[in-house]
Order: C-alpha cells, then structure tokens, then sequence
C-alpha cells in the first residue's frame, strides 16, 4: 500500500495579511495551553485552578476601562462646560480621557502576540519556489531537509483563514495553505486531525 503523504512547497508569505492571523492563532494557542493545564491540574487534585490567558484578559480589561474612562471623561467635559468651565470637573474630564486613551494607546502596543507573530513571520516574504523548500507530511510526522518530528511531539495544530500553524516545544511551522501541493485541504486535515488531537480554528482573524 502507497504511504499517504502531503507535501508543502514554500513560496513568499504575504506578512501584512497573515499578522493578524498569526497573532490571533498565538493567543488561541495560549488558551489552549490554560485549558489544558486547568484540565490535568483538576483531574489530579480535584480542586479548580485559574485558567485562561492572563495576557488576553489582561489586554480586553484594559480596553474596557480605558473606553469607560474616556467616556466618563466625556461626561465630565461635558458638564463642566454646562456650568460655565467648572474647574474641577474640567480637571477630571481631562484626566479619565487621557488615561482612557493612554490605555487604548499601551494595550495594543504591549501586545505580546503581536510581537511574538512579527517575528515568526520575519524573512518568510523572502521565499522563492526555485528554492524548493519541502515541508512533507506522512502517517508518521512531518519532514523537511533537516528534521523529522513525530506526531506524538506536537503539542497543538491550529488554523487560520490561510494558515496552518504546528506548535512543538519552543518552535511553531508556519504553513500557507496555498503551498499544499497535489492534495486538498480536507483531505489534510483529516490526517492531522487523526494524529493530533489537541487542534482548534481561529475564525475572523483579521
């Protein structure tokens, strides 16, 4: 019998459209990892745990204050010109509006998915297909020229709108759908989905 493979010939990746994904397919990873973290920890103790992203939660608090500080502020700018530039609503106005935007302005710099995906994407604008790079799924792992790692090394596989995305240890293989050669997608993800288990779909990434 034939050895079922798929086989990814890398071609230039289009960073400005696949930041967001990538970025967002990160942050899902990280809530798969606190999932799965508050699972095994709730089996062998039988006592719950804090769960989640911590950055996520983090970042969407932050924007819900931030939008409830500028319009508090707006609300006070408001009333302190309806009593004729009152000085001390007009002090507090200022004060909620700027914080709230400072809080918009730092949450979506301090991003860290952002930055994490930025440099996964680095230099992969710069593929050519005379390059020939090969990245070969099987019923056992996946390959390229200079590794091979097994199924049962994986931790996690997510996909985005046009992206695969494979975790295992520290290191993630970014692969662009339109790079599978000579084989469907469906067809794909049916042999991964088999082989790792721990998976997820990130919708409207960007």
């Amino acid at each position: 019998m034939e050895e079922q493979s798929y086989t990814f010939r890398l071609t230039a990746y289009d960073i400005p459209r696949y930041l967001p994904q990538v970025s967002r397919a990160l942050e899902r990873r990280s809530e798969l990892a606190g999932q799965l973290k508050y699972a095994n920890r709730k089996k062998l103790t039988g006592v719950p745990q804090s769960r989640g992203n911590f950055h996520g939660r983090n970042r969407r608090t932050t924007y819900i204050m931030s939008a409830v500080g500028i319009v508090l502020g707006a609300g006070s700018l408001y009333l302190s010109a309806s009593l004729g530039w009152d000085i001390f609503f007009l002090i507090i106005g200022a004060v909620l509006a700027a914080a709230g935007i400072y809080g918009f302005y730092h949450a979506g710099r301090s991003n860290p998915y952002a930055r994490d995906a930025a440099k996964l994407l680095k230099g992969k604008d710069s593929f050519l297909s005379e390059d020939d790079i090969r990245i070969v799924f099987n019923e056992y792992g996946m390959r390229s020229a200079r590794s091979f790692i097994p199924y049962n090394e994986f931790q996690c596989w997510i996909e985005t709108e046009d992206l695969f995305l494979f975790m295992y240890g520290p290191l993630v293989t970014l692969l662009q759908k339109t790079d599978l050669v000579d084989a469907e997608i469906s067809d794909f993800r049916q042999l991964v989905i088999g082989n790792i288990k721990l998976h997820a779909k990130v919708k409207d990434a960007n």
